[in-house]
């Protein structure tokens, strides 16, 4: 049986990396994503190296041990044509972190940042970029589940 490897990336569509590129410089490094590179994807969704031109579409975030390369990133790539859908991001956090995170979220033009109907239990926050993408910060603690056989 195959065993589940962990994330490579998660690509986000925004319409303009102008309304969000602030947003991210901010978050990201509180995510353990400080390290930040310019890109160009093709058509074809594929990543290069941003041209010398500076030309570029998008934007990597990944974690400051990986300087020769992004093993683990979250990208954000400009689609002028892109309409943010129902789906949402969920970024995990120490609880400890997570208030002060959310008032980051507030400062920086988070939109609709709302905690969770059970906070206690669900400790999470969940807001917009400002560009329409949902996102959640969550401070759960990881657990092992248990197979019936």
């Amino acid at each position: 049986m195959p065993v589940f490897a962990g994330y490579d990336h998660v690509d986000c569509r925004v319409r303009s990396l102008a309304a969000v590129e602030a947003f991210y410089d901010a978050l990201m490094p509180e995510l353990s994503l400080p390290r930040k590179r310019f890109s160009y994807v093709d058509d074809d969704g594929e990543w290069h190296e941003a041209s010398a031109d500076h030309r570029y579409n998008a934007i990597e975030f990944f974690e400051e041990a990986h300087l020769d390369r992004a093993t683990f990133f979250v990208g954000f790539i400009e689609r002028g044509e892109h309409v943010p859908g129902a789906t949402r991001i969920a970024f995990r956090v120490e609880r400890s972190r997570l208030l002060e995170i959310e008032s980051l979220l507030e400062r920086i033009g988070a939109v609709r940042v709302e905690r969770s109907d059970d906070f206690e239990e669900y400790p999470a926050v969940f807001f917009e970029d400002p560009a329409g993408t949902q996102l959640e910060i969550v401070a759960r603690a990881a657990r092992t589940l248990e197979l019936a056989g």
